[in-house]
């Protein structure tokens, strides 16, 4: 339990709280302090400093996952399941992949046919 919650606070922090304080970082280095606080004013502050600061989290997260691979992209736990759905099979299923494999053996004849025909022509020529 303790294991999961520090995989979820460490999944946390490189995914919304590094991108949100570098997006704050990055308004104060551009337009100082009252550029942070028309952010704050906006209807949704915590999105747009998190969109201002992924770029420079990505960065971040890199060099970080270059010291100690996994640390900076942490690993997210997915649950799989798989479902086998095996459609009833009739006798006749046999019986009808044994006449499309006939009637592929025909056309194949066929073809073979027309391609000897037509090899033959071109000989003539």
């Amino acid at each position: 339990m303790a294991k999961d919650q520090l995989r979820d606070f460490h999944l946390f922090a490189m995914e919304s709280a590094l991108p949100f304080g570098l997006g704050i970082i990055n308004n104060a280095k551009s337009g100082g302090f009252q550029k942070i606080m028309d952010v704050f004013k906006t209807k949704d502050p915590f999105s747009e400093f998190q969109v201002d600061g992924e770029a420079s989290a990505k960065t971040v997260r890199d060099k970080i996952d270059q010291l100690i691979p996994g640390l900076g992209y942490p690993v997210v736990s997915v649950d799989v399941t798989v479902e086998e759905n095996y459609p009833d099979y009739e006798s006749n299923d046999q019986d009808s992949l044994v006449l499309t494999l006939n009637r592929i053996d025909s056309e194949l004849d066929q073809l073979r046919s027309f391609l000897n025909d037509d090899s033959s022509k071109i000989d003539d020529q």
